[in-house]
């Protein structure tokens, strides 16, 4: 659950900001067809360290995602990548991704959750994340997302990241709206 899709490779990666690969790297991918950059052989050997098969690309579901380069897209559409945008969020129903989600994850023995505190909508909380993106997620629907898999028994971890407070404009809204949020997933855990 995020704003971006973090599936960029050192050969792809526009920032070369490690935080941006961590999806490529858990699924053993370099993406050398869509490569922009050439690498030194450090940088290689580091990469190869990093990558492994953590899981398949179509155990890998994304929602929110919205803030993506075009070497991102087109790996998502290469790899058959599911992205639940906020306007399906809210045309189709909260309710009715989930149950989708869980049908495609019907076969995956435990899940693990990655939020992204930039999936939300800035104007609704604040800009105390690093790479805020308008347009977002609301609150309320990061809320339900995040208590549907708490009560999950195939949920194994929840990570909420990228609170910055350093950044918040309003004083430590973020901080505390991630809270809220964390406490939400403890009241709901299966």
């Amino acid at each position: 659950i995020d704003a971006h899709a973090d599936i960029h490779s050192p050969y792809t990666t526009p920032s070369g900001n490690i935080h941006g690969m961590p999806i490529a790297a858990a699924l053993g991918l370099d993406h050398l067809h869509l490569a922009k950059n050439e690498l030194d052989s450090d940088t290689i050997a580091y990469w190869n360290n990093l990558k492994s098969t953590a899981f398949l690309p179509q155990d890998l579901v994304y929602i929110g995602v919205r803030d993506t380069e075009p070497q991102e897209d087109a790996i998502m559409a290469e790899l058959g990548l599911k992205n639940y945008t906020v306007a399906e969020l809210r045309s189709i129903g909260l309710n009715a991704c989930l149950a989708a989600i869980t049908a495609q994850l019907q076969d995956c023995d435990l899940i693990y959750v990655s939020f992204d505190i930039d999936s939300i909508d800035p104007t609704e909380t604040s800009y105390g994340t690093g790479t805020p993106v308008h347009n977002g997620i609301s609150f309320a629907e990061a809320q339900g997302l995040l208590t549907y898999f708490a009560q999950d028994p195939k949920t194994i971890a929840i990570e909420v990241v990228e609170v910055n407070p350093c950044l918040d404009n309003e004083k430590n809204k973020m901080a505390e709206s991630a809270l809220a949020l964390i406490e939400n997933i403890i009241k709901h855990l299966s």
